[in-house]
């Protein structure tokens, strides 16, 4: 190779700054009347990392913040000093990605349903870094959520959930309005079946107990959308305090499909009597907490809706996903942010046929006395 060319067939690389081709004495080979091509061998210049949401939170107004992210800046700095010694970098170096550029690129995830390659350049990082990000502020926060979801177990607590629900129609003992919603996905190929909701969708169906405030109390994310209703309440864990008689003096509301039950009362099918249909329209009329409930959350965090596109993550993740958002909803409730309603949630009643039986039974009595002592005159002449 003596007097030779050293060549080297590079692809162009913007991040790289290339010389010009030289033979072994340095002269430079290609002559005066020779077009100036692009050089070939390359010399590799850092790029830099940008991270424009490191200072978007002192930059932007407080209602773009919530416009974006769906909580306040007080919010979101409460929640990054939770959960930031998950999701702080380990490393020194001055690349590494802040914690609170993870969990700003994930509330905008879930605020707004967005693909993550858009996320992504939203940010300053790219979408499998993304993708990193969600995982990993996922798990930092289902950490916190038994902080912020509990079924309250207290004589106050219970006071003051039923007097709430009390002031909207008259219902009376009420310590939660429950029922189910479905959060679609795409399961992977050999599971579809199991996904496969009435509606011919995949999804989750996720159960969620509310108070009149439209707090969540109790939250089940992990059957899937063949699951009855009723199923999903008989086996989660407030159902068996419920049944077994942990959690007395009251009961929640739900509609149709669970079955009548001496701590879960359901509306009247045929109502006869005036003290039945005044009793069916205290049901409606507070039960309807749970679908404003519903209607929150999906508003808030579009990646639960149909309209944010399906999920596309594994059925446990998505399970992660809608636990978080519950999350976030309480978080967002005890902030005082309020948010449009441009989602409303039809119930949906699941038609399968209702078992009876002596729980039925006993659930109906309790209901006629109910009705009995709270709705055979009108409420106001009570």
């Amino acid at each position: 190779m003596d007097g030779g060319f050293f060549l080297a067939q590079l692809d162009f690389c913007p991040d790289m700054v290339y010389d010009h081709v030289t033979d072994r004495q340095g002269q430079d080979q290609r002559g005066p009347d020779v077009e100036q091509l692009p050089p070939l061998f390359p010399r590799r210049l850092p790029r830099p990392r940008v991270f424009r949401t490191r200072l978007v939170l002192d930059q932007i107004s407080d209602r773009k913040i919530i416009d974006d992210y769906r909580l306040s800046r007080t919010a979101i700095y409460e929640l990054y000093q939770e959960i930031r010694e998950d999701i702080d970098p380990t490393t020194a170096r001055s690349h590494a990605v802040p914690g609170i550029v993870k969990l700003l690129t994930v509330l905008q995830f879930l605020a707004t349903g967005t693909f993550q390659h858009v996320l992504g350049g939203n940010s300053g990082v790219d979408q499998s870094t993304v993708s990193r990000h969600l995982t990993q502020v996922l798990r930092a926060l289902k950490k916190c959520v038994r902080k912020h979801i509990a079924f309250p177990m207290g004589v106050e607590e219970h006071r003051k959930i039923k007097t709430g629900f009390f002031k909207i129609a008259g219902m009376p003992n009420v310590l939660g309005a429950i029922d189910c919603t479905h959060v679609a996905f795409t399961p992977p190929a050999d599971q579809e079946m199991q996904y496969r909701n009435r509606k011919m969708g995949y999804s989750l169906n996720v159960q969620a107990v509310c108070d009149a405030s439209l707090k969540i109390l109790d939250v089940v994310t992990r059957y899937p959308g063949s699951c009855h209703d009723s199923y999903i309440l008989s086996n989660s864990a407030l159902g068996r305090k419920f049944a077994e008689g942990r959690i007395a003096q009251g009961w929640l509301l739900g509609d149709a499909g669970y079955g009548s039950k001496t701590w879960l009362l359901t509306p009247i099918p045929i109502p006869r009597s005036d003290a039945e249909k005044r009793y069916n329209e205290s049901h409606i009329s507070t039960r309807c907490t749970i679908e404003r409930t519903f209607g929150v959350l999906k508003s808030r965090f579009r990646c639960l809706h149909i309209s944010g596109g399906s999920l596309q993550y594994s059925p446990e993740k998505v399970a992660d996903i809608v636990l978080v958002c519950c999350m976030l909803h309480n978080i967002a409730l005890r902030h005082n942010l309020d948010i449009d309603i441009d989602i409303v949630v039809p119930p949906e009643l699941d038609i399968t046929p209702l078992a009876t039986g002596s729980d039925v039974s006993r659930g109906n009595a309790v209901r006629r006395q109910v009705i009995r002592e709270w709705f055979s005159q009108p409420r106001e002449a009570l």
